[in-house]
């Protein structure tokens, strides 16, 4: 009986430098039943000619360009990529992280008829793959809540799904640049049943930590950045009050409103407004006398372009009925 297909995605851009260790570790991976599709998206180095020399190596590499009428970034080229692949399972997998040997077969081997995705954990390793620090993952609550309070950290490579599970599902959103992937992993985590998933505590890739990687980046006040986040907020806010779960609608209200605050004082108004028009439609069915000092109070600071720190503090301490 022959082997069920996993594809394997990876979004790439400018990273001729560090893609190749990705590649070897693909290239000696235990579970051979694999296709690598690596979908490129646009770089100007020399990535595409050193991908070729894997995909004349090996057929079971391919090397795409992302199709110039997608969207720019990582998450089009994550999406064509699922469009293209022909895997029974499927893995996005980053152009900088490199699997252990037995990553794929210890994956596959943990699924059943209804499991639909299986989380594997991993170490964190410097620029050089050295220094390893094991992450360990124990479920605490439910899924949705421990992954959205970081108590799971689990990055683009930490889950192989079954492809029947995601089609029809929206994939990675192309209009988000930052936290693409929370946002895409909160609306799967969303109720999921427990037994439709499987977590496994071993680390079975390096995740790298280096000066180019965004996490690692620097970030005051990026707008775009923010546009997102406050979009990934908003969605998760609205489901953590269908769930009823008092510490996810704290958390994310208190960062809508701190974002809120800071759009302001970096003169991101359309955001502000956003966040505005957002917790207002929220707030307004729950507390109704504080839905309406919200909706002037913030009405009055995009006009002044600026917030004052103590209506700011009062809101954080706001309490949302649900």
């Amino acid at each position: 009986m022959s082997k069920p297909l996993i594809s394997i995605i990876i979004a790439t851009y400018n990273r001729c430098s560090l893609i190749g260790e990705t590649l070897d570790s693909i290239f000696i991976q235990t579970y051979e039943n694999w296709e690598c599709i690596i979908v490129d998206d646009w770089s100007t180095d020399d990535s595409g000619n050193l991908i070729n020399t894997y995909v004349k190596k090996d057929s079971r590499f391919q090397y795409h360009k992302r199709p110039i009428e997608k969207d720019k970034g990582g998450n089009a080229s994550r999406n064509y990529g699922f469009e293209i692949s022909n895997g029974d399972f499927i893995i996005w997998f980053d152009d900088d992280d490199v699997m252990l040997k037995d990553f794929l077969k210890t994956l596959i081997d943990g699924f059943s008829s209804d499991i639909s995705f299986v989380i594997t954990s991993h170490y964190m390793v410097d620029e050089n793959l050295e220094n390893r620090t094991k992450i360990n993952l124990t479920e605490e609550t439910y899924l949705f809540k421990d992954y959205l309070f970081w108590k799971l950290k689990l990055i683009t490579g930490s889950i192989l799904f079954k492809k029947e599970y995601l089609v029809n599902k929206r994939l990675f959103n192309e209009k988000l640049t930052r936290g693409q992937e929370t946002e895409f992993f909160s609306r799967l985590f969303f109720k999921i049943p427990k037994n439709n998933y499987k977590i496994l505590n071993i680390p079975l890739f390096l995740y790298r930590q280096h000066n180019k990687s965004k996490s690692r980046k620097n970030i005051n006040y990026i707008k775009h950045y923010k546009t997102s986040q406050s979009y990934t907020a908003i969605e998760i806010l609205k489901k953590s009050i269908v769930l009823n779960d008092k510490d996810l609608v704290a958390l994310y209200f208190k960062f809508l409103i701190d974002t809120f605050f800071r759009s302001l004082e970096n003169n991101h108004k359309t955001n502000a407004k956003y966040i505005s028009k957002n917790l207002f439609t929220i707030l307004k069915s729950r507390n109704l006398y504080f839905s309406i000092e919200f909706m002037l109070l913030s009405n009055l600071f995009l006009i002044f372009s600026r917030g004052i720190y103590k209506i700011e503090k009062r809101w954080k301490l706001q309490k949302i009925s649900i």
